[in-house]
């Protein structure tokens, strides 16, 4: 029963801007209490027209924490085996194959923590659109990866569990802020992996530790279940070793999915397996774009003229191959790497103060997650990492002192970058940048948090642009500097994600992953990741 007294609810008022008089305070009680009385009712006859918890028939292993033995890359937060009733798999696409997934994503009855405390002790009950497709595609999701705390920074070294290492040099950072789902690739025990990516934290990671990660075009890959910073910039995605299971991957998880309002208008299918199997040997008749704003500026680093060369070098290999290379600006693209802190930094505030899920939008939204981030930040709301609560302060100053405008001329002046990026587009067949100014930085424990994550967040500097335009930017593996890979990242028109996989492919079999001589964790894995469990109905 919703219950108060006359001083709480006049508190609330003064929350929201106004208050009442003491001449109108019994009045103004009295109906607050009467409105109150049929929110009650409303919560008792309501119950039978909710939906039902919407969860995979599966087996399910949850309670196996990662070592420094099966997880030397701290990688992982938890090993677990989900995998679905036979009768519940409807295809064979994903047979087989090991799925990582970001510990964000809801996997019913596996612990979910986003790498802070504010989640302790929530258990999901329902499997994310993402999770629920995997599982019948026949995966099975055997880990659940370390990230970024609060999947904000771009470094995966603020997190509860503590930083992720890079595979190629441990004293490196992963990139974040799905450092863990690149990392665990070299593991021998998973075979993909799934990031999110609000502004370049599929991406960034890929590059740095050298994978395939795709920040799929807006809304093509439903994003319910998911913790949520800001809905129009909200992407997840795959991460892979190979184009195959990229494509195997998209094929199994994209599509509409009903209650996530971000499809409200509709995707399309696309033909993943198709084109990567059809994808030809050469670039013969395809035209890439260089962005200039991406490459024209350097501050003279020995880091970034390296990064410099090895992209140059990736271009030549790419003109060899039969490809055109024009040089193509779009000086609406410089607004990118700023663009993420003007339109997200007050949806960081409204996140937390609306619980997690938002108003204002028709579709399914997660009651139980709403209770889980309440109280989670009741009990824990300090211990939050800094970075996310150093934005979710400045975010409130934002919206309170400049009434939401800032917020507003960002969204306003997004429109014109997309068509910016459109226009470019119909001229090249896809655009290609580095997807990261440097190879891998080196980490500073020692450092400041304003210092790490200031650092962390200047690789962000191309990435963020297509959250904000909802193009779709794969990185791969193409080039590498001193010995580290280093991503260029292709981008391409709206809804043409298989023809991106398609030219990573085209790469993969002419020229292979750069550096080739990766580095393996072959005893690093699931303890279940190479078992078979048998299943009843």
């Amino acid at each position: 029963m919703i219950d108060f007294d006359d001083d709480e609810l006049r508190a609330a008022a003064r929350r929201i801007g106004t208050d009442f008089s003491e001449a109108e305070r019994e009045d103004f009680t009295r109906l607050a209490r009467w409105m109150a009385a049929q929110i009650d009712d409303f919560l008792a006859v309501s119950a039978p027209l909710l939906p039902p918890i919407d969860a995979v028939p599966a087996e399910r292993i949850t309670d196996t924490e990662a070592t420094t033995d099966t997880d030397p890359l701290n990688a992982v937060v938890r090993w677990v085996d989900v995998h679905a009733v036979p009768s519940a798999v409807t295809g064979d696409l994903l047979d087989g194959k090991r799925i990582g997934l970001k510990d964000l994503i809801s996997v019913a009855g596996v612990p979910l923590s986003a790498a802070n405390r504010i989640f302790d002790g929530f258990v999901p009950r329902e499997d994310a659109p993402v999770a629920r497709r995997l599982l019948e595609a026949g995966a099975r999701i055997v880990a659940m990866t370390n990230l970024e705390g609060m999947a904000w920074g771009g470094g995966s070294e603020s997190g509860r569990w503590g930083a992720c290492e890079n595979p190629w040099d441990p004293s490196r950072s992963t990139g974040g802020s799905s450092g863990g789902s690149a990392a665990a690739l070299f593991y021998d025990g998973v075979d993909i992996t799934f990031g999110t990516d609000q502004g370049g934290s599929i991406r960034l990671p890929a590059s740095w530790c050298g994978v395939l990660g795709l920040k799929p075009t807006h809304s093509l890959v439903p994003y319910q279940g998911i913790a949520s910073h800001e809905f129009t910039f909200d992407h997840v995605g795959p991460m892979t070793r190979t184009t195959e299971d990229m494509a195997l991957a998209m094929a199994a998880v994209a599509g509409q999915a009903p209650g996530d309002p971000r499809q409200a208008a509709g995707v399309p299918d696309l033909p993943f397996l198709e084109a990567w199997e059809s994808a030809p040997d050469s670039f013969a008749g395809v035209t890439f774009g260089v962005l200039s704003e991406a490459v024209e500026d350097s501050d003279g680093s020995p880091e970034r003229e390296a990064a410099l060369a090895a992209f140059r070098s990736t271009v030549s290999s790419l003109e060899e191959l039969g490809a055109t290379i024009v040089e193509i600006s779009i000086p609406e693209h410089r607004v990118g790497g700023s663009i993420i802190f003007g339109a997200m930094v007050e949806s960081v505030a409204t996140t937390l103060s609306s619980f997690g899920d938002g108003y204002h939008w028709s579709g399914a939204h997660s009651v139980e997650t709403r209770l889980a981030v309440g109280k989670g930040l009741a009990a824990f709301g300090a211990e939050m990492p800094p970075a996310y609560r150093a934005s979710a302060a400045l975010g409130e100053l934002l919206r309170t002192r400049y009434f939401g405008t800032v917020y507003a001329q960002a969204q306003n002046s997004i429109p014109a970058v997309r068509a910016a990026y459109d226009a470019a587009l119909a001229t090249v067949d896809a655009i290609i940048m580095p997807t990261t100014p440097t190879t891998a930085m080196r980490r500073t424990p020692e450092a400041s948090m304003y210092d790490t994550q200031v650092h962390s967040f200047s690789m962000a500097v191309d990435t963020p642009t297509h959250n904000a335009t909802g193009h779709p930017a794969l990185s791969m593996p193409a080039a590498e500097a001193d010995g580290l890979p280093l991503g260029v990242m292709l981008v391409g028109k709206h809804f043409t994600d298989h023809e991106l996989i398609a030219f990573a492919r085209t790469w993969e079999k002419a020229r292979g992953w750069f550096p080739a001589a990766a580095p393996t964790f072959p005893t690093a894995h699931s303890p279940f990741a190479t078992t078979t469990t048998e299943v009843s109905e």
